[in-house]
């Protein structure tokens, strides 16, 4: 019986990868040999048009500003079983109500109703099929100063995806 341990080194950079192969001594009868390959893929397209949106329940969320001034509209939304303008319109069921859905020449945005032209959070992305998906950053309405600002930190992540 015995221990070996055997350590691998993964170089990484930029987006050149090195693969290093360990070999151990011969241990009695055993040789041992570790190889790493770090292969990656290309990047998923900036626009994901053919997607399905196969979300069903979002979290909107803020460590900034966006918390701050518009907290309400942060939480869980949930799919809506019809869609609007083509695209699937989300709604708040853990809070006030509100809903998630994208305006043709304006991109996404959480108001009080779906179709209203008057929001609290806004993505100006009107190419992507799907609100978690964006590449674009987020925007929060300072009522304050009457004016969007970005919030870094202001996300839209999938939480819960249907079951195929």
């Amino acid at each position: 019986m015995f221990s070996l341990c055997v350590l691998v080194l993964l170089v990484v950079k930029g987006t050149h990868a090195i693969t290093i192969t360990v070999k151990e001594e011969d241990l009695g009868d055993h040789l041992v040999e570790a190889k790493v390959d770090a292969l990656g893929g290309s990047l998923p397209p900036l626009h994901n048009l053919t997607s399905s949106c196969s979300c069903d329940k979002l979290l909107l969320s803020s460590l900034g500003p966006a918390a701050i001034f518009q907290p309400k509209v942060m939480g869980i939304y949930t799919k809506s079983w019809t869609s609007y303008n083509q695209h699937p319109s989300y709604r708040e069921n853990y809070g006030a109500d509100y809903r998630l859905y994208q305006l043709p020449t304006s991109g996404w945005l959480v108001s009080y109703k779906r179709g209203a032209n008057i929001g609290y959070v806004h993505n100006p992305d009107t190419i992507q099929t799907c609100p978690y998906l964006t590449t674009t950053g987020w925007l929060y309405y300072n009522s304050v100063h009457g004016v969007w600002y970005h919030d870094t930190t202001l996300v839209l992540r999938c939480i819960q995806r249907t079951e195929e």
